[in-house]
């Protein structure tokens, strides 16, 4: 009797889990297929599938929120004459930037990369958003290696189960393919122009990098130079004008690496103007085209 009744459970048990394996699979099977194949709406998401698995670009713009939405690439690229894809991302640092460029540049070499510079890119702020990338796991060995090594043992064991790996992906994933294409903007999304009546304001925290973005700064900066890559590091204008040693520290640090570095955080042509900004932190869609306009004129 009790081994009829052990039986049972083990059949039950092996049942469950064979039924919560092929349910894995199919999840696991079906959410690549679908994130590989999401068009390009203009949403965090979509454009980090566009950079890293489909777009091919000759300058290509990484950075956090800023490098969105103040670089209209589509402006640089009819100066330029290249193909320009916007690879910004709302906070995110340095570690997600350079795994969009390693994830691109192994499909397709870059000619140029411009970077956007600010304090929490290398200060560790925001390592915790580094999950993010969780769903493009299993698509690229490149990024594989890469979410293996920012990550713990667990966090590797529980990227083996499509359940964990896709656990949040449905509802971008449906909007990617409901919503209309945004493609002609090529990653960039402009801020709405607004009357927003900011006021510059100071900030004076110190500055101490953090020594995992600092290694991927380190290796995005050394792959650039080997693979013979124009690397362009930029502060792009703010109301939050930044006052620490993070400029002077960015500064002597890519000197030393002989990188170019524009820094126009505090310059006057954006700050006097403040019909130019959507919010503290960033450049309308107006602003956005005067930014662009004045770089080009250094990338040239």
């Amino acid at each position: 009797m009790i081994i009829k009744e052990c039986r049972k459970i083990v059949i039950v048990v092996t049942a469950i889990v064979a039924i919560v394996f092929l349910f894995d699979v199919v999840v696991g099977y079906f959410s690549r297929a679908l994130i590989l194949n999401v068009h390009d709406v203009g949403v965090n998401q979509t454009n980090a599938v566009q950079a890293m698995f489909k777009r091919k670009a000759d300058v290509l713009i990484l950075g956090p929120s800023s490098a969105n939405h103040h670089y209209n690439s589509k402006l640089m690229e009819d100066s330029l004459k290249l193909n320009v894809y916007n690879a910004g991302r709302d906070g995110q640092n340095m570690v997600y930037a350079a795994t969009v460029f390693m994830a691109m540049n192994e499909r397709y070499r870059p000619k140029k990369v411009v970077l956007d510079m600010s304090g929490v890119m290398l200060n560790g702020e925001w390592n915790s958003h580094l999950s993010d990338l969780n769903c493009y796991y299993g698509i690229s060995e490149r990024v594989d290696s890469i979410i293996d090594d920012i990550g713990t043992w667990e966090d590797r064991l529980k990227l083996k189960m499509n359940l964990y790996r896709y656990n949040n992906t449905l509802p971008w994933i449906v909007n990617g393919y409901l919503s209309p294409s945004k493609k002609e903007f090529n990653g960039y999304r402009p801020m709405p122009v607004e009357k927003s009546g900011v006021r510059p304001t100071f900030t004076n925290n110190h500055f101490k990098p953090d020594e995992l973005d600092m290694r991927y700064f380190e290796m995005l900066i050394s792959q650039c130079k080997n693979n013979g890559i124009k690397l362009v590091c930029v502060s792009s204008p703010s109301m939050k004008i930044d006052k620490s040693n993070f400029h002077v520290f960015l500064r002597k640090y890519l000197d030393n690496r002989n990188v170019d570095y524009y820094d126009f955080d505090g310059d006057s042509t954006y700050v006097n103007h403040p019909e130019l900004f959507y919010d503290m932190s960033h450049l309308n869609a107006n602003g956005a085209d005067v930014f662009t306009n004045n770089l080009i004129k250094y990338l040239r």
